[in-house]
This record gives structure tokens, C-alpha cells and sequence, in this order.
């Protein structure tokens, strides 16, 4: 009897042993997210039109790379930068309007500049939150066994990715 009381405790203190390490993941997670919305609001700002694009997409692949190094996943940069842009598109036609519309504001000297960067910055902020915790909700998914590594780049992944980019843009509107 005395060895199943051990076997309970042991398993009692490895299970929150691995609930305590998950909550950490999640939340050193959800701080490399914010350090990079912060990152991306600054780069929106750049007063030069259709700069930001590419700049904000190699940091928002920059932050899937630091959350997987929190999860201990081992992704290609190149499998992570066809995600992340797969999840962009299917933020669709708001996404990209805003985009063009802040873009082409910046066109416009002095205040369309000012006026456009600002509108920018505030779309790669919200973008890049909405991207860093979908993302997140994928690798929980994985450490949680609901779904394997190797589909994070599939289709299975990317399907699951863009459904939680999209519940996360739809919390940003709110």
C-alpha cells in the first residue's frame, strides 16, 4: 500500500511539475509576442511607403522562431515564413486594404505621412498580436498531443493556424 502512495505522489508532483513548465512556456511565450508587436508598431511608423512589408513579415517569422525556441520545436525559417504569410492571407481583403490605404496615405507629404504611419503602425501592431498568439495556440496544441509536429507545416498545421489567426483578428476587433 505504502508504494502506491508513492506512485499517487509521484504522479501528483510530475503532473504540476508539467503544468507549472506549460504555464511558463505560455507566458515567457506571450511576452516574445509582445516585445515584437511593440517591434512591428515601430517598423508600421516608417514614414516611407511599401517599406514595412517585408521588414514586418522577417520579424514576425523572427517571432515564431523565438516562441518555437521557448516550445522546443526545431522549424525551418523558410517552412515558418510560408505560415505566417499562408495566416496573413487569410486575414484577406482587411488586412491588405488597410494596408494599401495607410501606404498609399504616406504618398502624401507631411500630414498623409504622419497620418499614414501611424495607421500602419497600428495595423502591424494588431497583425503581428493576432499572428503571435494563433501561433502560440498552434504549439500549445502540440505540446498538448492534439496535434504532431511534423503537421505543424502541412496542411493540417496551416489550417490550424489560419483559423486561430482569424478568431484572433476577430478579438482585436472587439
Amino acid at each position: 500500500m505504502e508504494t502506491k502512495y508513492k506512485s499517487d505522489y509521484e504522479d501528483d508532483f510530475l503532473e504540476e511539475l508539467q503544468e507549472y513548465q506549460y504555464r511558463e512556456m505560455f507566458e515567457k511565450a506571450n511576452n516574445i509576442v509582445l516585445g515584437f508587436v511593440a517591434s512591428t508598431t515601430a517598423t508600421g511608423a516608417v514614414p516611407i511607403p511599401f517599406a514595412d512589408a517585408p521588414l514586418l513579415v522577417g520579424q514576425q517569422v523572427a517571432m515564431m522562431i523565438a516562441i518555437n525556441n521557448v516550445f522546443g520545436f526545431d522549424v525551418k525559417r523558410d517552412a515558418l515564413q510560408s505560415l505566417a504569410v499562408a495566416a496573413l492571407g487569410v486575414g484577406g481583403a482587411t488586412v491588405i486594404g488597410k494596408t494599401v490605404a495607410s501606404n498609399l496615405m504616406k504618398l502624401i507629404p507631411g500630414v498623409g505621412s504622419v497620418a499614414g504611419g501611424a495607421v500602419s503602425a497600428g495595423t502591424a501592431g494588431v497583425i503581428t498580436l493576432a499572428l503571435g498568439k494563433a501561433y502560440i495556440e498552434v504549439c500549445k496544441a502540440i505540446k498538448m498531443g492534439k496535434l504532431n509536429q511534423d503537421a505543424l507545416t502541412k496542411k493540417e498545421g496551416r489550417e490550424m493556424l489560419k483559423k486561430a489567426f482569424k478568431e484572433q483578428m476577430k478579438k482585436s476587433k472587439k
